[in-house]
C-alpha cells in the first residue's frame, strides 16, 4: 500500500512540474510574440482601411 502511495505521489509531482513548465513556456511564448501580433493587427487594419477607401472611391465616381 505504501509503495502505491509513493508511486502516485511521484506521478502527481511529475504532472505538476510538466503543467507548471507548460504554463511558463506558454507565457514566455505569448510575451515574445506580442510585438508580432501587434504588427499583424496594424497591417490588417491598414489593409482594411485601404480597401475601404478604394471601395468608396469606386462608388462615388
Amino acid at each position: 500500500m505504501l509503495d502505491f502511495l509513493k508511486d502516485e505521489r511521484a506521478q502527481v509531482s511529475i504532472e505538476f512540474i510538466l503543467l507548471t513548465g507548460g504554463v511558463v513556456v506558454a507565457a514566455i511564448t505569448f510575451y515574445s510574440i506580442q510585438g508580432t501580433i501587434t504588427s499583424f493587427a496594424n497591417v490588417t487594419a491598414n489593409w482594411t482601411a485601404n480597401e475601404r477607401d478604394v471601395a468608396i472611391q469606386k462608388l462615388t465616381r
